[in-house]
């Protein structure tokens, strides 16, 4: 008996060290689906006028309701002035299908649990809240080498439009906004931002558009878009700012190569190749850099019910400085560890570890933007 459980334990190794070898190998294989794209059948598309397809909306209690303990936070989405149009970033990572059905219950609880709970509740104390659900593209779609990424990414951003018209129809009715999205939510709000908001006559009407989580590279006249600036300081509007994270000492580059440039995405490709947009969010300064003192709480996950308020925020825990256009953070400690990517990415943590600072900000650059006189 011993010697089987010997033998036993030797397959278990050699299997853990094949596993290991192969680990980005069995990764993909995991979160791949297993039809190719050209002969997949997406999910129904959602019907914006129907309320289940918002994952959250201003006059009902939702995830992004949710406020931080031991902090001065209120929730002002009743009487607030201005809107914020939120894209979450992708919370599908099975290998079903190419394309989340947005009636599927576990993505939708983990949409709600994660990015609206510890993302979208920043902006509450600013604005009203309007987050659709969206076909989004599973993870595969971004490390995908055989063509199928691209179509899945086009089907979500088609959705994201698709509710963004059906907000300034119905919800908006003239209000300011601000344009918000992390990582695939971020990819399909600088879309938006290109195709339905730069040098549009509503573009008079957006605050700012954090864009955060996804490269953004400047144009040969130093602007994100055509016509739209960078943030330059806490205050300013109609501007852009955003932001992609990693630890000092980390190495960018090799997160990116892992998995963007294989993916036959052209605009992340182009980006990896150079710098990209980096606001630092401790004093939002384009490629500034701040001390722990002007950090002002981050937000670790938690596994709290729906409807439980959200932990006390940790107050100076890092320091951060832009540089090549990546955000280089200091260690932020045990709570924020579990989910830091290859290279020393801090990607999942990008709105988290500025909780504080990106609300503070919203709030204060909404009311400076509703000071200033209207053009007529």
């Amino acid at each position: 008996m011993k010697r089987y459980f010997l033998y036993g334990l030797i397959v278990l190794a050699v299997i853990a060290t094949v596993a290991f070898g192969f680990r980005k190998e069995l990764f993909i294989y995991a979160v791949t689906p297993g039809v190719a794209y050209a002969g997949y059948t997406p999910p129904s598309a959602p019907d914006y006028a129907n309320e289940a397809a918002w994952a959250a909306l201003p006059n009902r209690r939702d995830s992004v309701d949710a406020l931080p303990l031991g902090a001065d936070a209120a929730d002002l989405q009743d009487s607030a002035a201005a809107d914020v149009f939120f894209v979450h970033p992708t919370t599908y990572y099975r290998r079903d299908g190419w394309n989340a059905d947005i009636k599927d219950i576990r993505t939708n609880n983990f949409t709600e649990s994660g990015a609206l709970r510890h993302q979208a509740s920043v902006f509450n104390g600013c604005c009203r809240i309007y987050a659709p659900r969206y076909r989004q593209a599973t993870l595969a779609a971004f490390i995908d080498t055989e063509g199928n990424g691209a179509p899945a990414l086009e089907l979500a951003y088609g959705d994201v439009k698709a509710a963004f018209e059906y907000y300034l129809r119905t919800y908006n009715r003239g209000r300011p906004f601000i344009l918000a999205g992390h990582s695939q939510g971020a990819r399909h709000a600088i879309r938006l931002m290109a195709e339905q908001i730069d040098g549009e006559p509503i573009a008079a009407r957006m605050i700012a558009a954090y864009l955060i989580g996804y490269p953004l590279k400047l144009t040969q006249a130093g602007r994100p878009f055509e016509h739209a600036g960078l943030c330059q300081s806490a205050q300013d509007t109609g501007c852009i700012l955003g932001w992609n994270t990693t630890i000092e000492g980390g190495d960018p580059l090799k997160f990116r190569a892992a998995n963007d440039l294989s993916s036959g995405l052209p605009e992340v490709q182009r980006t990896a190749r150079g710098a990209s947009v980096c606001t630092n969010p401790l004093n939002w300064h384009v490629d500034g850099e701040a001390d722990a003192s002007t950090h002002l709480g981050a937000m670790p996950f938690d596994r709290s019910e729906a409807g439980a308020p959200l932990p006390v925020p940790q107050k100076n825990l890092i320091a951060a400085r832009c540089k090549d256009g990546v955000l280089f953070i200091s260690n932020p400690g045990k709570d924020f560890q579990r989910l830091v990517m290859p290279g020393g990415s801090y990607h999942n943590y990008d709105f988290n570890l500025f909780y504080m600072n990106i609300r503070d900000n919203a709030l204060a650059r909404t009311r400076a933007f509703m000071a200033r006189p209207r053009r007529p």
